[in-house]
């Protein structure tokens, strides 16, 4: 009998090393940028926030070189409803409306809300991940709304900073949809990462051990928003997040769970091949890529601290009393890296996080650069303002 035990307990120790030790990459990640433990680190020329007054909680940002400007999804509603990190509150009230910005950052240096109003669910706008077709001003964009999440198809009108609303598109495999990539200009093509398997409206506990376990319960969802019959999951990821084409053969997901970027060949048929994981120091979020072909990340090295300063926001009012001001804080950490197969992944910025004046970056979820600019920003999912450096 005792020798039948000790043969169970080699084959599960067998069958669960992979998978410890994996937690323990992902864990000893984490633990080492704890509070009083991460180091500091800029190698930008310079970097400041800007806007500190005028927009916070931006999710996610894309550029649109060829006019010089930066396209933002930003929610101040997220201090109240938050499906990903699971805070659902009947108080829709934020004192500010969640929106689409234009920061025209090659010339005016300035901020425009991108009107939407002509939309009749325009007051029902919890945006995430955008994306914009530029070859017919196409703009889509998830929506976490409390009528349901869903995937909403805009044209912009760039003259009037102005934007019809063309569909609101849900599908049976997008029940968690976080971020959306384009393929092919014109086509209505897009894979759509699902950040769960089980998301927090349905259980917090349950959508949280998926979470920690590192289970591959995220999707990427191969979409034709023409041919909707078509769709099928291509990839199965711990946490996805972020997902963005590399290049013409290759596609980045982010992984919030594993601490790293998956990399898959697409194929002609739009499925996905495996190639390789390249591992964080901290969860990934959103993904770009510049002109130079560099893959940006942008993430949170300490967790604990990104889901703790999430379970306070519920409790802000940036007019409120002293203690709901306090609650509107923003001290978790921030990174952003760069990763190239020649030169492989490099840390940028390691930030502690934001003080009460808005200075610093907290809870970076976005970057992007413009080469030929010299110029970059950082999105952050719970800070104010736009971090903007210089390279």
């Amino acid at each position: 009998m005792a020798k039948l035990r000790r043969a169970i307990t080699i084959a599960l120790l067998a069958v669960s090393s992979p998978w410890l030790y994996d937690r323990y990459l992902a864990l000893s990640g984490i633990l080492a940028q704890r509070p009083g433990k991460l180091v500091e680190v800029n190698s930008f020329n310079s970097l400041e926030v800007k806007f500190q007054d005028k927009v916070r909680n931006c999710e996610d940002m894309i550029l649109v070189e060829e006019k010089g400007v930066a396209l933002l999804s930003c929610d101040p509603g997220r201090d109240k409803w938050n499906t990903v990190m699971g805070t659902f509150t009947d108080d829709n009230r934020t004192g500010e409306s969640s929106g689409i910005w234009i920061y025209d950052y090659s010339s005016t240096d300035t901020l425009t809300r991108l009107d939407i109003s002509s939309w009749a669910s325009h007051l029902d706008f919890h945006p995430l991940g955008l994306e914009l077709d530029a070859s017919t001003s196409t703009l889509y964009i998830v929506n976490h709304a409390r009528s349901g999440s869903a995937i909403e198809i805009f044209t912009v009108d760039w003259d009037t900073s102005a934007a019809t609303h063309v569909k609101t598109f849900k599908h049976s495999l997008l029940h968690a949809p976080n971020a959306l990539e384009i393929l092919g200009e014109g086509t209505g093509k897009l894979y759509v990462s699902n950040d769960h398997a089980i998301v927090a409206a349905v259980s917090p506990l349950l959508s949280q051990i998926e979470t920690f376990s590192g289970a591959p319960g995220g999707s990427v969802v191969y979409i034709d928003i023409n041919a909707p019959e078509t769709a099928q999951v291509v990839a199965r990821v711990p946490f996805a997040n972020g997902v963005k084409i590399l290049n013409s053969t290759h596609l980045a997901v982010a992984s919030s769970a594993k601490a790293g970027v998956y990399f898959y060949k697409i194929n002609p048929d739009y499925t996905l091949t495996f190639t390789n994981l390249v591992r964080t120091p901290s969860t990934a979020d959103n993904l770009s890529v510049d002109s130079n072909g560099k893959l940006l990340i942008a993430g949170h090295p300490f967790a604990p601290a990104l889901m703790e300063v999430a379970k306070g926001r519920a409790g802000c009012d940036p007019n409120g009393t002293v203690e709901e001001k306090k609650a509107c804080g923003c001290e978790a950490p921030s990174w952003v890296g760069e990763w190239s197969e020649d030169e492989g992944l490099k840390t940028l910025l390691m930030s502690k996080g934001q003080d009460e004046e808005g200075n610093g970056i907290c809870a970076s979820s976005t970057a992007v650069r413009d080469v030929q600019r010299g110029i970059g920003f950082v999105s952050m999912l719970y800070g104010r303002g736009i971090g903007v450096f210089k390279v």
